[in-house]
């Protein structure tokens, strides 16, 4: 099976919040503050987790419908939510377990690596190079650099021609159904993470092609076979 998987997949794409990096708690404080500024009552948690996935601007719109607070100005709201999450991104956000053994595993095999996000690329590079990952990655396809966000596929497509791969050779690792419908739209295979946000859904509601523990068990189904 691994040598099918293996001579199939030619390049790797990854989701960032909640597949490699737990970022949730960094979000969480900075809309925090957003909302203590506007006069607003905090999101615990687990209701700001459900939020992330679809870009900044979607998720404190969504936190505001939360709060009944559909009258506030989104566009000041974020603007206040950036600067606040200015202060917070790459202070306490660790990779998930299994990630950084992962990536170092998919290196030596040779395959070569993106990271596509919704969030935007400045805050994108400074958790990456906080976490001593960027190396790992050839390409990087943030949010804010002019594509159609996930779940469309547009952001997937301009990865694969970064890294030179066509995309149904290129597998998607993610943790949302946003991952999976932007993988299928650009025919990309897909494979999940469990301890992901997804929105607050469980993993098993995923239509993905696999769901898998961590990062170090893609890179196992992918390493070359011996002999």
């Amino acid at each position: 099976m691994t040598s099918i998987l293996r001579h199939r997949v030619r390049a790797l794409l990854f989701d960032l919040d909640g597949t490699l990096v737990d970022t949730a708690g960094e979000i969480a404080a900075a809309l925090a503050r957003t909302f203590a500024e506007l006069g607003l009552p905090a999101l615990p948690n687990g209701a700001v987790e459900a939020l992330i996935g679809r870009g900044v601007a979607s998720m404190v719109e969504r936190a505001l419908v939360q709060v009944g607070a559909t009258g506030t100005d989104i566009a000041r709201a974020v603007a206040r939510f950036e600067t606040h999450y200015e202060a917070t991104v790459a202070t306490v956000a660790e990779l998930y377990p299994g990630v950084a053994a992962g990536l170092a595993l998919l290196q030596g095999e040779g395959l070569p690596m993106a990271v596509v996000t919704n969030k935007p690329r400045h805050f994108t590079e400074r958790l990456l190079d906080r976490l001593h990952s960027t190396a790992s990655f050839a390409a990087v396809v943030a949010g804010d650099d002019g594509l159609a966000r996930k779940p469309s596929g547009e952001m997937l497509l301009a990865a694969c021609a970064r890294l030179g791969s066509a995309p149904a050779a290129t597998l998607m690792v993610g943790d949302s159904g946003n991952d999976v419908a932007a993988a299928r739209a650009a025919g990309c295979p897909v494979w999940c993470v469990p301890y992901g946000y997804n929105e607050g859904r469980p993993a098993e509601t995923l239509a993905c092609d696999r769901i898998v523990a961590d990062l170090a068990e893609v890179a196992r189904l992918l390493r070359t076979p011996s002999g």
